[in-house]
């Protein structure tokens, strides 16, 4: 038996080893992002669960001059905002965004130019960057089939 004569080659060592320590880093640098995603979520979830709360705070300071409410309302508000979270409310006669808004009821018009705006605000939404908790509730101008003019 003949034995085959065989090249060694070290720099084969050498970058296998580079490729798999640029492997590990890029792997260390996907869980980083992956943990820091996952904690923007858990917060989303748990300011999700808390917003019914403060809109009712912030209806109760609306209409109670009780200074410390309208203080507790504030601070909540302020520590969510802190945390992130972005209001959505629009205003009248502004476009309607089905990302961003919720049509809860449609209002006849006869005007074409109001058409697809926005008439009332019935609840505002929020978001935390691009992930919406709740979108805006809006009554939305909608161009009246039945009128004959």
């Amino acid at each position: 038996m003949t034995k085959k004569k065989t090249d060694f080659n070290p720099n084969i060592f050498e970058e296998n080893w580079k490729r798999a320590l640029a492997d590990y880093k890029n792997l260390e640098r996907r869980i980083e992002t992956d943990k820091q995603s996952f904690a923007k979520v858990a917060n989303a979830n748990l300011i999700a669960r808390l917003l019914p709360s403060l809109d009712i705070l912030e209806l109760a300071a609306v209409h109670n001059q009780d200074i410390g409410i309208q203080l507790a309302a504030k601070q909540f508000h302020q520590a969510l905002k802190d945390e992130g979270l972005e209001i959505i409310e629009p205003a009248v006669d502004t476009i309607f965004d089905h990302h961003l808004h919720e049509c809860a009821e449609t209002v006849d018009t006869t005007d074409a130019k109001t058409e697809n705006t926005i008439s009332e605000l019935i609840l505002k939404g929020y978001k935390i960057g691009d992930y919406i908790l709740r979108p805006a509730r809006v009554k939305v101008y909608k161009k009246s089939e039945n009128l004959h003019i």
